[in-house]
């Protein structure tokens, strides 16, 4: 007689995660909400099952806006555990980037808005199935989907709302939060993707499908092995030429490979793109055969738009700097450090380290400068104050500001401080001159 054999019990539904080991794989929010759906409640009130089961605090309302659920960080490992162990679905980690957590940095770039593919929503009803968000889409450097190569979308394209995919708490993946209405692109022409965003989906996706492969998490040592051995091999084992090349500070390259600093998301990309190996080999091994296969990358500036290559250094004319700073340093002349190392086209650090001692004559023949000015503008206006109280008291009339700014130009008290207490103090003295008088 044949054995029928019965899934273990749990107390949710063991949904299959979708897309395990390719480059589509099912994010960890898009199996939440499945199972949400499965269970015809909203994802708040198994958000509260959840909390209650393993004891934990029952999040807020903007639970989405504030936790990475498929992130590398405690908040992803503690859902993906509480979800296996409710469902009995082993590896729910594999939904999320945590297996990473020791070769990426938890700093990584995430994307701002909730985005999806309407190609991949069209290509899941066209084939009878049912739609869900893929991990790739969550992932903040990768603004193209890996599988069909065209840009990804956060506004629906029927109401214009954004955050349309999963904005809700009800949410079925693949319909619009707001109207209803599908998010597949059907009838909708795809956005056009430039060869290096689709060559960065590209090694996005291959490292999406590599991870449920991977025996054991991937380490750091092993990561810092294969970036010194590209430093070796291609920079003659310099880490400030191998800097340079990937467009970073060797400062950075210096915090990975002796400080124990992790590189980001952005920062592997750069040296895949510079260096010819795969993102999945840099992470998890090279074997030392990859690394001239850079016709296939794109240059750092395709695939970061806002990277500017370091100016070369300028070599200085200290005898023009000599010459324009004796001038700058006569009696008859007062400016600022600020303003003498603006018409010498240099930073102020500059100039006091090439000319020291006239920079500091300079600065101090302007503070001096400063406060002369500062004392002849309380002066003068000490001088229109005691004019001015003296006119309002003789019409028997309070002395006070507003008084006083009727008789006192604005200019004359706005280039001085206190001017309430030298109203006070004007008042006083010619009270204090009549009593004498009087006497």
């Amino acid at each position: 007689m044949k054995e029928v054999t019965c899934p273990a019990r749990s107390a949710l539904y063991p949904l299959p995660p979708i897309g395990v080991g390719t480059a589509s794989v099912e994010s960890l929010v898009s199996f939440f909400c499945r199972l949400a759906a499965a269970h015809c409640v909203s994802t708040t009130d198994l958000l509260g099952r959840i909390s209650n089961t393993c004891g934990w605090e029952v999040p807020a309302k903007n639970f989405w806006k504030n936790v990475n659920l498929i992130g590398m960080g405690e908040v992803a490992h503690r859902y993906a555990s509480a979800l296996s162990m409710m469902t009995s679905v082993e590896r729910l980690d594999l939904l999320t980037l945590r297996p990473w957590r020791n070769v990426i940095a938890q700093a990584s770039h995430a994307p701002a808005k909730a985005r999806w593919c309407g190609a991949c929503f069209a290509h899941d009803l066209a084939r009878g199935e049912s739609p869900y968000f893929r991990l790739a889409w969550d992932v903040g450097d990768v603004d193209v989907c890996p599988t069909d190569g065209i840009r990804l979308l956060d506004t629906c394209h029927d109401c214009g709302n954004t955050g349309a995919r999963n904005n809700a708490t009800c949410v079925v993946p693949g319909w619009c939060c707001f109207c209803g209405a599908s998010l597949a692109s059907v009838g909708v022409a795809p956005l056009p993707a430039t060869p290096a965003e689709t060559w960065k989906a590209a090694q996005i996706g291959r490292l999406l499908a590599a991870q449920a492969s991977l025996i054991s998490a991937p380490v750091r040592r092993t990561m810092t092995e294969v970036i010194l051995k590209l430093i070796g091999q291609l920079d003659d084992g310099q880490s400030a030429r191998f800097a340079r090349r990937i467009g970073l500070n060797r400062s950075t390259v210096h915090y990975w490979l002796n400080q124990g600093g992790v590189p980001t998301l952005a920062a592997h990309l750069r040296i895949a793109s510079q260096t010819g190996v795969s993102l999945e080999a840099l992470l998890t091994g090279y074997d030392g055969g990859e690394a001239s296969r850079l016709y296939e990358s794109p240059s750092l500036a395709e695939l970061f738009p806002d990277y500017r290559k370091r100016a070369s250094p300028r070599q200085l004319d200290l005898g023009r700097i000599k010459a324009q700073m004796d001038d700058l340093s006569r009696p008859d002349v007062t400016v600022s450090v600020m303003e003498a190392a603006r018409r010498l086209n240099m930073h102020p650090r500059e100039l006091y380290r090439v000319e020291n001692e006239k920079a500091r004559t300079i600065g101090a023949k302007w503070r001096k400068d400063q406060r002369d000015r500062s004392e002849q503008h309380r002066l003068e206006a000490v001088r229109a104050i005691e004019a001015a109280v003296k006119d309002i008291l003789s019409r028997g009339r309070a002395a006070n500001l507003r008084e006083v700014q009727q008789l006192v130009p604005r200019e004359v008290l706005g280039s001085v401080r206190g001017v309430v207490a030298m109203i006070q103090e004007a008042a006083r003295k010619i009270e204090g001159s009549k009593d004498e008088t009087c006497l």
